[in-house]
């Protein structure tokens, strides 16, 4: 069968940000002694949010490689990981008082998120991942 395109789609974009989550954590234990002294005990949440991201998006990308029947709600839990970690970012450790792209925000997350559901609802998407009562 085919690959579907939106399953080669998500692919990418999630190798895409797990590679930043990996490249976060390894920065963040390299430069542990600046980060202690610019941000203080914040230090470990930035490296325990990215190892955690990065499990999750390791998560999604080893279910789709091997075509998990699990593989869709891998992808979801990793949607609603990063959007936590997002909003915890954005409103308790690194507050702004400028709100003009909060909209933005919402919107493209909102966008995003659709995608994702629309997406793992295809018939196709369904069949690639060995649901029964998919056909193409």
């Amino acid at each position: 069968m085919k690959t579907p395109f939106f399953v080669t789609i998500v692919f990418i974009g999630v190798l895409i940000t797990g590679s930043v989550h990996l490249v976060g954590s390894i920065e963040s234990v390299r430069q542990w002694a600046t980060l202690q002294e610019l941000v203080g005990n914040i230090a470990l949440y930035i490296l325990v949010s990215n190892l955690l991201l990065l499990l999750a998006a390791l998560g999604v990308l080893i279910g789709f490689w091997s075509r998990s029947k699990k593989a869709r709600w891998f992808l979801l839990g990793y949607y609603i990981l990063f959007l936590a970690f997002y909003w915890l970012d954005r409103l308790a450790f690194f507050q702004n008082k400028d709100f003009t792209r909060l909209p933005f925000g919402i919107g493209f997350q909102l966008l995003i998120g659709l995608f994702i559901v629309f997406g793992i609802s295809r018939k196709s998407v369904k069949a690639y991942f060995g649901e029964i009562n998919a056909r193409e």
